[in-house]
Formats: structure tokens, C-alpha cells, sequence
């Protein structure tokens, strides 16, 4: 921001006044480059880049006029990042409990978006994702059962899904 300041064609300031006046000015200048740099890279929720433009110096009133006007000019949107963030989990992966959590985390509710959790999931929903999940993991010699149901339960399925989807896996492996 000194740098910015120092860069400046303006006359020097005649009072504090003005002085402030100019680093606001500099700051939401700054603010907003080091913004647009970052959503560059990737999608940020409102409140996600918000809190990453305080955590890189800037004071939160500044941090939220820059959001604002990112938000005006679409170039932060919330409901974007949402489905992109949500397509980007369901193939990782992740199931709904998890994805909701993460995104409540990040300022966005998933149920605001549109088509959640039917358009994102299919048709298969989410017992056959946690099969075909478990599918891929092998299965464990001792304690098989908590340990595949706690691994579908930190993904983010329902507990009542991964119990029954890893006493399907069990009871076709033979175990049980």
C-alpha cells in the first residue's frame, strides 16, 4: 500500500483528513487487485474470500467493500461456487452431510442451491455412491465393520447409509 501511496500522482495531503481519505483509497485499490488475483486461481464464496483478504492485512471493513463490489460485478458468486464446489466433492467423493457442512463452513447454504441434493447426486443417490465408495477400499482384517462405517460417516454419508452399506460389502465378502 506504501508503495501504491508513494506511486501516487496527487498532491501530498493538506490534512489527516485527506491523508485517510487516500489510504482508503490505496487500500481498497490493493484490496481489490490482491482479490482479483486470487479468484483467478478458483471460485471463493463471499465470506471465504472476505476472511482471506483480512488474513493477508487488510482491515475487515475493507475486505467487506471490496466483497461487495466483487459481488456487484459478479465476480464473486456465491451460488456459482456452490454447484461448482458441490460437482467438484460429489466426485471426490464426498457425500451430502459432509458437503453441507463445508459449504456452511464457507458462508453458503446448500440448500439455497438449486436442484440440491437430486441433481447432483442422480439417480444412483447417495447409498449406491457409498457402495461403489466402498467398493474401492479393501477391506480391513480386524474391526472391518466400525472401521468402514466410520469411513463412510467421515465422508459424509448418513450413519444409517454407511451401516447398511457396509453390511452389504461384509455379507458379499463372506464376513459379517
Amino acid at each position: 500500500m506504501a508503495r501504491k501511496l508513494e506511486a501516487s500522482d496527487a498532491p501530498m495531503p493538506s490534512s489527516r483528513a485527506e491523508l485517510l481519505y487516500n489510504m482508503r483509497v490505496a487500500a481498497d485499490e490493493c484490496a481489490w487487485a490482491k482479490l482479483i488475483d486470487l479468484v483467478s486461481r478458483r471460485d471463493y464464496s463471499s465470506q471465504e474470500a472476505a476472511e482471506r483478504l483480512v488474513r493477508e492485512g487488510y482491515s475487515s471493513a475493507c475486505a467487506q467493500r471490496v466483497v461487495k463490489r466483487a459481488v456487484s460485478s459478479r465476480i464473486v458468486n456465491d451460488a456459482r461456487f456452490a454447484e461448482y464446489f458441490i460437482r467438484a466433492k460429489v466426485a471426490a467423493g464426498w457425500g451430502p452431510m459432509r458437503i453441507e457442512r463445508e459449504l456452511s463452513r464457507r458462508g453458503v447454504s446448500a440448500q439455497d442451491v438449486a436442484g440440491w441434493p437430486e441433481e447432483f447426486f442422480g439417480d444412483e443417490g447417495p447409498e449406491q455412491r457409498a457402495r461403489e465408495l466402498l467398493e474401492c477400499k479393501a477391506v480391513p482384517s480386524v474391526n472391518a465393520y466400525p472401521k468402514l462405517v466410520r469411513f463412510l460417516v467421515s465422508r459424509g454419508y448418513p450413519i444409517s447409509v454407511a451401516k447398511a452399506a457396509v453390511s452389504e460389502r461384509l455379507a458379499d465378502e463372506g464376513q459379517e
